[in-house]
């Protein structure tokens, strides 16, 4: 972990077990298990997290009040082995942890991916399945399309030899070339029987609301669409009532 992590790194305040899993192409992923629900949950941070960044800590630790929290680093960031793919390969992460939560006696297993997270888990559930429920925040519906400020940024950043030095310096390895793959409105259809939540913050400064409605479109049933005000993009609206709210609607509480 380099000193940028160390900063702004926080330790949890509940229990929490260390877990390494090993993808079905050779990366070595670092995560933590939380919370003793009955259900199990796959916490995917986005691009340029990590799953003990302070603020994604306290939201974790909210939803551990009611499942088994599995919160991981994503292949080239943090602890965890490999190189970035921008949620291409990521899946393959996303599936070895559910196959822990799995391994570890839990029958129901719901992924929740942000951003780059929301592509995986939408690549997962789509590819490989055998994932019960899917939540999908802040997730863009196609590669390419977008002129937010924020995402040209990140864009010169991945796309320049001293941008990605920044990018290493902050704890996330990414590629000098890449290449997308399926825009995720084209695979969210195939996620059907399995439940699919979208959730999109009307506040979101890199992706519009546009990018929601599009897969909404496209996804089979059942599907639900969360639109949330003020909800900026991913983490900028984990808050204690959004915690609140996915955790009734992901238990069947009737909201």
């Amino acid at each position: 972990m380099n000193q940028t992590h160390r900063l702004w790194t926080r330790r949890y305040s509940v229990p929490a077990v260390p877990f390494w899993v090993t993808t079905a192409d050779g990366v070595r992923i670092q995560g933590h298990r939380l919370g003793r629900g009955r259900m199990a949950l796959v916490f995917c941070h986005g691009f340029l997290g990590w799953h003990r960044k302070g603020r994604l800590v306290e939201f974790q630790q909210r939803l551990a009040r009611r499942f088994a929290v599995y919160a991981f680093d994503f292949r080239g960031h943090g602890q965890s082995g490999g190189v970035s793919a921008f949620g291409v390969d990521e899946y393959l992460d996303v599936d070895a942890v559910i196959g822990r939560a799995r391994a570890d006696g839990f029958r129901r297993v719901v992924t929740f991916g942000a951003s780059m997270g929301g592509i995986a888990v939408i690549r997962q559930a789509a590819f490989l399945g055998h994932v019960d429920g899917v939540v999908a925040v802040s997730t863009p519906a196609r590669w390419d399309g977008h002129d937010s400020q924020a995402v040209r940024r990140m864009a010169r950043l991945a796309g320049t030899s001293r941008g990605r030095w920044l990018l290493r310096a902050w704890g996330t390895r990414v590629p000098a070339d890449w290449t997308p793959a399926e825009d995720p409105a084209d695979l969210v259809g195939r996620i059907a029987p399995i439940p699919l939540v979208i959730v999109h913050g009307r506040d979101d400064h890199y992706f519009d609301e546009e990018q929601a409605w599009l897969l909404y479109r496209k996804a089979g049933e059942p599907k639900r669409l969360l639109l949330a005000a003020p909800f900026g993009h991913a983490e900028d609206g984990f808050t204690a009532g959004f915690a609140a709210r996915l955790a009734s609607v992901l238990a069947g509480d009737g909201d």
